[in-house]
């Protein structure tokens, strides 16, 4: 029998307060540029404030939060060349992403995006837009977990989590969810009909769209 180092409740602690915090964060509870306090969040939480602050040092080693001397954390804001970087990053990879579906169709199954898209239907309907972007995430996602590339993978999880907070507030734009749900439609139909000039355009198109609705918020950044 391997002998292993028995697991820290802290540590298990700061995983769960990990993701409770996120989730408050990219589901828009904890507001950007709003400043909190790891006593209240500990308290909140029912829990010390150890496993607190070590949630806290994750989620600003990914990005989603900044510490402020003295004064506690705030969730990220984005200024406009943050929006900009994150969308080009984005775009190099979900080209090579979308062409690579597109020559490999025969390949592979769709049926995962296809869920994505029925979730973000279903969430429209409703006027849950927590749950749209749920399905944007899972649309994305899918095809990244399709191309087979584990290191992009890891890539585009740590960034949907800074693009979720984008999209939340471009959601706000008047009528941009159901044109996120065509977009994804057009991507998805090059992608079966293996079009791969249709693929890299589509997808072009959509975060070209997606990019400009962020910045139409851009009041709300920094």
């Amino acid at each position: 029998m391997p002998k292993l180092q028995p697991i820290q409740q802290p540590m298990a602690l700061a995983a769960i307060a990990h993701d409770a915090i996120r989730r408050s964060i990219i589901t828009g509870k904890m507001k950007p540029g709003m400043i909190y306090n790891e006593v209240p969040l500990a308290k909140e939480l029912n829990i010390s404030r150890t496993p607190v602050r070590e949630a806290l040092l994750e989620l600003a080693a990914k990005g989603l939060i900044n510490f402020l001397p003295r004064k506690g954390v705030e969730v990220v804001r984005f200024s406009r060349g943050d929006i900009e970087e994150i969308f080009e990053v984005r775009l190099a990879m979900e080209l090579f992403i979308m062409e690579k579906a597109a020559r490999q169709r025969e390949k592979i199954d769709l049926s995962s995006v296809n869920a994505a898209m029925q979730e973000q239907e279903i969430a429209l309907d409703k006027d849950d837009m927590i749950g749209f972007m749920d399905g944007d995430r899972s649309f994305h996602y899918a095809f990244a977990e399709l191309s087979g590339n584990e290191r992009m993978n890891v890539i585009m999880t740590n960034l949907r989590d800074l693009v979720h907070i984008m999209g939340l507030e471009a959601l706000a734009t008047r009528g941009r969810a159901m044109e996120v749900i065509s977009e994804h439609r057009l991507v998805y139909q090059a992608i079966v009909n293996g079009d791969v000039r249709a693929a890299r355009r589509n997808i072009n198109r959509h975060l070209d769209l997606s990019r400009e609705a962020v910045l139409q918020r851009s009041r709300y950044w920094r």
